[in-house]
């Protein structure tokens, strides 16, 4: 499983990136010495009195909810062991060829800083193959080790989210940088939930913002940011290892899978969920190739 980091543009933006996570870890210690309090999400201290902190629950002024829910509560805690001879699925995610962005959205009052209009970047994809699909196996309950890294990076840069997709699993935490010169409410939003799992206000320029609060359980968890129509990412959760998101040629892999009879599902913002049986054998290397319905 990879979690991709985005880079900055410039190496003034980098060396100003650098800057602003000193600045966090030296505030974070501080806090930590002081509170004993664990990472959370927090509000840029430009917050005025009616903009909530993170992860506060009714009040919160921001997008709705999704209704559908994409991943669903397992069905039981899963458990970590030593796999033996462990097997592996790859294929590739394609969609029909009609599937393309849609119109760019015009930005208004920020078309200074932003553009005339942002592109949709909904839809990346080389030949048939589409990347920013979400693969996993799904309600597994035994299998490998859940990996130690669990910090991602979202960054909004040229009024753009970025990575737009990513898969994470419980007990992360995710890394909130801007690079913008004006504010962006951001509201992290399940599907079924009636309320934000997060909400980060940032203000003007460099700025890095922790938040594990989106990961507290498996869920797909939407991004948006109140002030702004256009930016949006998905952070795909889950409690397993067990997950993948298709490169751009729409490609994935998933290994180290117990042997036994599986559901691969696929999602895509723009397209149907998708099921597929698997049986996955000792050793053994399946392949499961997808072709995703319009919605």
């Amino acid at each position: 499983m990879n979690f991709a980091r985005p880079t900055s543009s410039t190496p003034l933006r980098a060396a100003a990136r650098n800057r602003a996570l000193a600045r966090l870890i030296s505030i974070s210690a501080v806090a930590i010495i002081a509170s004993g309090a664990a990472c959370g999400a927090t509000d840029s201290p430009s917050a005025t009195k009616h903009d909530q902190s993170a992860g506060t629950a009714p009040g919160v002024e921001g997008p709705v909810p999704p209704r559908e829910v994409i991943i669903a509560v397992p069905s039981a805690p899963y458990v970590a062991e030593a796999v033996a001879s462990g097997g592996s699925i790859t294929g590739t995610v394609s969609a029909d060829a009609g599937l393309k962005p849609a119109a760019p959205t015009p930005t208004g009052r920020d078309s200074t800083e932003c553009g005339p209009s942002i592109p949709d970047e909904s839809v990346v994809r080389q030949g048939n193959g589409i990347g920013g699909a979400v693969v996993w196996l799904d309600d597994i309950r035994r299998g490998k080790s859940i990996p130690l890294e669990r910090r991602l990076e979202l960054e909004i840069d040229h009024c753009r989210l970025s990575p737009r997709v990513q898969g994470g699993v419980v007990g992360s935490a995710v890394n909130v940088l801007a690079h913008e010169p004006f504010r962006e409410h951001l509201h992290f939003l399940a599907g079924g939930e009636s309320s934000a799992r997060a909400n980060v206000l940032l203000g003007q320029d460099e700025q890095v913002i922790p938040t594990n609060l989106p990961f507290s359980k498996p869920g797909l968890v939407i991004v948006k940011d109140s002030d702004h129509p256009w930016p949006a990412a998905y952070l795909a959760v889950f409690d397993h290892p067990y997950f993948a998101v298709t490169t751009p040629n729409g490609s994935y892999t998933i290994d180290g899978i117990p042997p036994g009879h599986y559901t691969l599902k696929v999602w895509h913002e723009r397209t149907k969920v998708v099921d597929k049986p698997v049986d996955v054998t000792a050793g053994g290397a399946a392949r499961v190739d997808v072709e995703l319905p319009a919605k």
